[in-house]
C-alpha cells in the first residue's frame, strides 16, 4: 500500500475513519451496519486511543493507562459494548454507593436509595453521610431546581455553586472531588453546563442512572478485538499503525496523505482524533474558524500509581479520598476478580486535573501515594511494596476555554465530520461523549 494512490469506486458509500479510540470505533460499527464500506486508520498498533491497557512486565498483571467508570446512563456505551458482545464484561452497583476515606481517619459512605424518587434520594443520602452536617443539605435543593435550566455557557461550576448556595463542607466532600473526577478540571475552570448535564444523565433520566459500573478485565481486552472483529465481519478494513498526516477535502471527495506514502481518495472522512492533533492534519486557511478554535484546546492530565503490596490493604473495590493529594484509590484485585489477572494486593490511585503534579518525580509521586495511603487505610503500614509503576497521561482530555464555541460534528466542507469527546456531545469528555460522537458523525454521513 505505500507510495501507492488509488480512487475508491464512484458508486461506493466509502467512508475512511482516521482514529481507532471510542468515537471511531462508534462510527465504524454503525456505517458498517449500515453497510458502508470502512476504513478506519490508526496511527499506533493498538486500537481505544487514550483508554488502553497494556502487561506489566514484573507483576504480569494487567494495567490500565487510567482508571474508567461507566454510569449506567451510559445508553450509547452500553449500545456499543452490547452491539460488539462485551457488555457482559462491564459490572454495575446494584445502587450508587461511594465509600470515602479522609486523611484524618475518618469513614463515610454515600449511598442514594434506589426506590426513592428525586430529590428524596439524594436528601436521604447525604442526610446519611457523615461527611457533611445536616445544615449543608437543604441548599441541594437549589441545585435541582438548577437541573431544569439553561445555564449560560461561561459559567463556571464554582460561580454555578456559589450562586446555589453550596457551602465549603460540602463542596470538600462531594462537589470539588465529583467535578474533578467527572469533567476532569478544577472548578474554578470548568464550565457548570457540563456538570449539570452529568447530573441531569445521572438523576434526572432512566432509574438507577447513576449507578456506577467497571470492567471486569482490561480496557483493551473489553473492547480491542472484539470491535476489529465486528469491523472486519461486515466488510470493513482496520489498519493499525497507519499516521495521517494531511486531510484535503475535495468538492467530490476527501484525499488523505499517510506518512508512509500512501494517498487515499475517498468519498466521505471521520476525523476522529484529539484537537490538537487534527489541527495538523487540516489546512489552516481552508479551515481557519476550526483551525484556530482547534489549537486553543488545552490537554488535562491524569495521573495513575500502581502499587503492589504484599498482601490485600483494603476490602473495598473503590474508595474516594478526602483531604489528600491523590484522590481515589481503586483495588484492582477485586474489581477484576477472577475475569483478569491481578494480584491480591494490587491498588491504584489516581489524582485528576493534575498540572499540581507535573513537576514531581515518578519517585516522589510513588513516596507521596504510600504515606496518604497509609493515612485512610493504616492496615498498609505493615504492607510491602513489591512494585509501583506510575503512569500520566499528560492530555488525558483536553478543553476549551469558556468563551469558545465547541465544534459541532459537520464540518465546513460536507464531506469532512468530526468525532471525538471534545466535540459538542452536550457532555464532557467522557466515553459515553465519544461514543456518542461517533454515532452522531457516522448519522451525518447516512444522511448524505
Amino acid at each position: 500500500m505505500a507510495g501507492q494512490s488509488f480512487r475508491l469506486g464512484v458508486n461506493v458509500k466509502r467512508v475512511t475513519i482516521i482514529g481507532g479510540g471510542f468515537a471511531g470505533l462508534a462510527a465504524a460499527i454503525r456505517l458498517c451496519d449500515a453497510g458502508y464500506s470502512v476504513t478506519l486508520l490508526e496511527r499506533r498498533q493498538q486500537l481505544g486511543g487514550r483508554t488502553f491497557s497494556f502487561t506489566d512486565p514484573v507483576t504480569g498483571d494487567t494495567v490500565d493507562n487510567g482508571q474508567h467508570l461507566l454510569m449506567k446512563c451510559y445508553r450509547e456505551t452500553l449500545d456499543f459494548l452490547e452491539r460488539i458482545g462485551a457488555r457482559d464484561d462491564v459490572v454495575f452497583q446494584s445502587q450508587f454507593r461511594i465509600d470515602f476515606r479522609h486523611a484524618d481517619g475518618g469513614a463515610y459512605t454515600l449511598r442514594f436509595p434506589s426506590f426513592l424518587p428525586v430529590p428524596l434520594n439524594l436528601l436521604s443520602g447525604f442526610l446519611r453521610f457523615g461527611a457533611v452536617h445536616w445544615t449543608d443539605i437543604p441548599p441541594l435543593r437549589k441545585i435541582v431546581a438548577e437541573l431544569h435550566k439553561d445555564l449560560d455557557t461561561g459559567l463556571t461550576v464554582d460561580a454555578w455553586l456559589d450562586h446555589c448556595g453550596q457551602k465549603p463542607r460540602m463542596r470538600r466532600a462531594f462537589w470539588d472531588p465529583l467535578c474533578i473526577a467527572a469533567l476532569n478540571q478544577r472548578p474554578q475552570n470548568a464550565s457548570a453546563r457540563y456538570l449539570q448535564a452529568v447530573l441531569r444523565e445521572a438523576f434526572l433520566g432512566e432509574p438507577d442512572g447513576a449507578r456506577l459500573g467497571y470492567a471486569r478485565t482490561g480496557l483493551s481486552g473489553l473492547f480491542e478485538n472484539r470491535a476489529r472483529e465486528y469491523i472486519s465481519k461486515r466488510g470493513g478494513e482496520v489498519v493499525c499503525g497507519k499516521a495521517v498526516t494531511s486531510i484535503a477535502p475535495a468538492p467530490s471527495d476527501v484525499r488523505i496523505h499517510t506518512r508512509s506514502g500512501d494517498v487515499i481518495d475517498t468519498d466521505m472522512c471521520i476525523a476522529a482524533v484529539p484537537p490538537l492533533q487534527l489541527a495538523r492534519m487540516i489546512c489552516a486557511k481552508t479551515f481557519a474558524e476550526l483551525h484556530h478554535t482547534l489549537c486553543q484546546y488545552e490537554p488535562s492530565p491524569i495521573f495513575s500509581v500502581n502499587l503492589w503490596f504484599d498482601r490485600p490493604v483494603m476490602r473495598e473495590p473503590m474508595c474516594g479520598l478526602l483531604g489528600t493529594t491523590m484522590e481515589w484509590v481503586f483495588n484492582k484485585s477485586v474489581l477484576y476478580g477472577d475475569h483478569d489477572r491481578a494480584s491480591e494486593g494490587f491498588l491504584t490511585m489516581v489524582a485528576s486535573a493534575a498540572h499540581h503534579l507535573l513537576h514531581m518525580s515518578n519517585d516522589e509521586l510513588i513516596d507521596l501515594s504510600c504515606r496518604e495511603l497509609h493515612q485512610v487505610f493504616p492496615k498498609s503500614r505493615q504492607a510491602e511494596v513489591l512494585q509501583a509503576r506510575v503512569i500520566c497521561e499528560h492530555a488525558a482530555t483536553c478543553a476549551l476555554p469558556l468563551s469558545y464555541a465547541v465544534p459541532k460534528t459537520q464540518t465546513p466542507h460536507p464531506r469532512l465530520f468530526l468525532a471525538g469527546d471534545w466535540t459538542d456531545t452536550g457532555l464532557p469528555p467522557t466515553i459515553e461523549g465519544a461514543v456518542r460522537s461517533g454515532y452522531a458523525a457516522a448519522d451525518a454521513v447516512l444522511l448524505k
